[in-house]
């Protein structure tokens, strides 16, 4: 008789017990999937907004958390356009607004000749004045508008002159308006969030991506030494920087969650060696070597896991889904399959059913059959 054959006996014969450590997992992988699912998703469309418009560095207020409580002042563009290699310096400023009730959108204020638009598919036309306001296609759909329709913002009305596709899905959830409009809304006139900055580097095809990374660093270490309340960084340091401290959370969360699973799976597993001990001391009677007892144990536990990781990928997967159609998260955050975490969690999920077999298996080789056959 093979181990998984008298695994899956093990498993039937406790069919209630079994099931519920297995949703148990399940859950716990879940919670696991959906956290860690949701913050790697927006780390993703975050870091494809800044890629797709060709932004190289990001300048912002220096000691800040994250970007949006970022505030400079709008003069700093043009020392920066000074700066050698830097070929183009665009503003940005952000804004959130309830539009609708708990319907909340990003504003983005630009300057109308941005080098943001490139790459833009605006069907009508581009931002020509002060109320003029470009709507994204998620956002138009969420407000059920069209071209030419208006817009109520801080009770100021703006004209719909067009709805664009972007080729990020957190630009399509926006609406973008002049820089010099939403400065007057914000209340906060030659300030902005932040600049983009685009390199001339990597308008050459003949430099190697070594040569690019030095320029790059060498603009970075220039506008840090000239600007002391700013800070330079490139787009993959801008956006993972904030997402390090959310990823300690979650796992700090998952840790704790795991160890009551691993508690749940010893908890059932010790049960199951109690009362297969005669069992057990049969099997070590006929000849069964110890390793291939604590192989079936561990075998056991592993399959609780990965049982339990399934249905917890399958449970994580539908609640992110769920949670980011929500009316106030919807858009920001778009589900990119990843074939590697789902990989990923279904490891997790079967190392911790090992590791919560070790005890159960320790205490099945100490088990002398002895002691069981004596009192048969």
């Amino acid at each position: 008789m093979s181990l998984l054959t008298i695994v899956c006996k093990n498993l039937w014969h406790q069919k209630v017990r079994s099931g519920l450590t297995i949703l148990g997992v399940g859950i716990s992988i879940a919670a696991f999937v959906s956290l860690s699912g949701l913050t790697d998703n927006l780390e993703k469309s975050l870091q494809s907004t800044y890629k797709a418009r060709g932004t190289d560095l990001v300048v912002m207020e220096k000691a800040t958390l994250d970007i949006f409580s970022s505030t400079i002042d709008q003069s700093y563009i043009e020392s920066l356009k000074r700066i050698p290699h830097v070929k183009q310096a665009a503003p940005i400023l952000f804004y959130f607004y309830a539009v609708k009730f708990k319907q909340y959108f990003l504003l983005y204020g630009w300057e109308t000749d941005s080098y943001h638009f490139e790459e833009f598919k605006i069907v009508g036309s581009a931002l020509r004045n002060d109320y003029d306001a470009l709507v994204g296609a998620v956002a138009a759909k969420r407000l059920n508008k069209f071209q030419g329709d208006e817009i109520n913002i801080r009770g100021e009305k703006f004209r719909i002159c067009g709805v664009f596709q972007s080729m990020n899905m957190l630009e399509e959830s926006g609406i973008i308006v002049p820089l010099n409009t939403l400065q007057r809304i914000k209340k906060t006139p030659g300030k902005i969030t932040a600049i983009n900055v685009r390199l001339d580097c990597n308008d050459s095809l003949k430099m190697s991506l070594e040569q690019r990374q030095a320029i790059s660093q060498q603009v970075q270490d220039k506008i840090n030494s000239e600007f002391s309340d700013l800070e330079v960084k490139d787009v993959r340091d801008f956006v993972s920087t904030p997402f390090a401290i959310v990823f300690s959370f979650t796992w700090a969360i998952s840790i704790v969650v795991f160890i009551i699973v691993v508690m749940g799976i010893i908890n059932t597993m010790s049960t199951a060696v109690l009362e297969r001990k005669k069992e057990i001391g049969i099997l070590l009677a006929i000849g069964w070597r110890k390793y291939r007892i604590i192989t079936l144990v561990l075998f056991e536990s592993a399959i609780y896991g990965l049982l339990g990781g399934i249905i917890g990928v399958i449970l994580g997967c539908t609640m992110t889904r769920s949670l980011i159609t929500a009316p106030a998260v919807q858009g920001f955050i778009s589900m990119m399959p990843d074939d590697l975490f789902i990989v990923k969690s279904l490891g997790l999920s079967v190392l911790v059913g090992v590791f919560a077999g070790v005890y159960p298996a320790v205490k099945a080789v100490s088990i002398e059959p002895i002691d069981v056959l004596r009192y048969e």
